[in-house]
């Protein structure tokens, strides 16, 4: 889908929404508008806003960014407001001298201080209107050209996780490994969409635990979340593993467990259910199995320019009707503190009969360990040193 029928069907809503201007402040938001990829540093210093009404789009950014935003976004005019002069002035300025009247904002971005140095150079004649979801309706269901980069962001995301478990040893530290996910990613892809989550032992019931410097041991779970970022377009996975045969039981069970209610939600859920209905085709799996209590997130959420985003499969703010077009995560999990957890994480886009599932890494539990690890497994300190600066182990 081309920018310019992006703009249009944003022009068909402004009507809806009673404003004959809207404000665009969030970086993905004016990215999917128009093309800009400038670089914000928030929460003050903003690459520029998008100010649209039914017959003019205009992309307000400064000197530094001029040149990039007019060669990035030809649909647009690009006005360049002076070095040392504020953004929030040069929109204030501009909806007033296109004769806006209802001037609508992102109310989920703009910053309470930076709306009120917008309120404050408006002319009191022109109101200026929270709009909670127009642009979030657009983005929601995903054109042919989107599905394409998440599927590529996906695609390396899986090679990233083949090539890690390749190398992981006993011994390794979190961090180094989520070290070595993040190198990967910023050579074949653009990067991470997300810091990794790599959990190992108890340190796995923690949902999103940050990476320590604990050492994964053989047999217990290791909790991997990673993400990976394609032209703006990100992905999400997450696999639990254990290094060689588990040494507990319930790690078996509980990865079965998990594993079970993913598939029963991919397999069930269809366009028509609510996020609410979608979550429960998995709870429902882990309620009867007595750990209800245990799974303490929503099932999924939809993914694309950010890494979540609507919609939500959950029983908190799970609303709205899924539709054919979505992308969003289906991610049971398990947690039980003090002793670790399990979570299994796909994407998949939602089609008129049912869900197609774009991830592609294995799911078994137990992973091979490399030659040379059952000898290192009791000495950590050299397992760990085999890990270089650049994430790459020596040879």
């Amino acid at each position: 889908m081309s920018y310019p029928h992006r703009l249009e069907r944003l022009r068909a809503w402004l009507e809806a929404y009673r404003i004959d201007g809207l404000l665009i402040s969030q970086p993905e938001s004016r990215y999917y508008l128009s093309g800009y990829t400038g670089h914000d540093l928030p929460p003050r210093d903003s690459a520029g806003y998008l100010l649209i009404t039914a017959s003019q789009a205009m992309l307000l950014t400064d000197p530094r960014t001029a040149e990039q935003a007019s060669n990035e976004s030809p649909d647009f005019e690009v006005i360049t407001y002076a070095s040392g002069s504020r953004g929030p002035q040069a929109a204030a300025e501009r909806a007033a001298q296109v004769g806006i009247r209802r001037l609508g904002f992102e109310s989920i971005h703009l910053p309470y201080a930076i709306w009120e140095e917008i309120r404050r150079d408006l002319p009191a004649s022109i109101e200026f209107v929270p709009v909670a979801r127009l642009v979030d309706e657009l983005r929601v269901i995903k054109d042919a050209a989107e599905l394409a980069e998440l599927q590529a962001a996906v695609d390396v995301l899986d090679r990233c996780l083949a090539d890690v478990l390749q190398r992981i040893e006993p011994g390794l530290t979190e961090r180094h490994v989520a070290r070595m996910v993040e190198l990967y990613l910023i050579e074949h892809a653009d990067g991470p969409s997300f810091p990794s989550i790599v959990a190992s032992g108890p340190n796995a019931s923690v949902p999103h635990a940050v990476p320590s410097d604990r050492g994964i041991g053989q047999g217990e779970p290791l909790k991997i979340d990673i993400g990976a970022r394609v032209n703006g377009y990100c992905s999400d996975m997450t696999r639990t593993v254990c290094l060689g045969q588990p040494r507990d039981a319930r790690l078996v069970e509980l990865h079965a467990l998990v594993l079970e209610a993913q598939r029963e939600a991919e397999r069930q859920v269809r366009p028509g259910m609510t996020g609410r209905e979608g979550d429960a085709l998995a709870r429902e799996v882990i309620r009867r199995a007595g750990y209800g209590e245990a799974f303490t997130h929503g099932l999924g959420h939809g993914i694309g320019l950010e890494v979540h985003e609507p919609p939500w499969l959950s029983p908190s703010r799970g609303d709205d009707a899924l539709r054919a077009g979505m992308v969003f995560s289906v991610e049971p999990g398990v947690y039980l503190p003090g002793w670790g957890g399990v979570r299994i994480e796909d994407l998949v886009v939602l089609e008129t009969d049912g869900a197609r599932v774009l991830c592609r890494s294995p799911k078994e539990l137990s992973v091979g360990l490399p030659r040379g690890a059952q000898r290192s497994a009791g000495s950590g300190s050299g397992a760990a040193s085999s890990i270089l600066a650049g994430g790459v182990r020596e040879s």
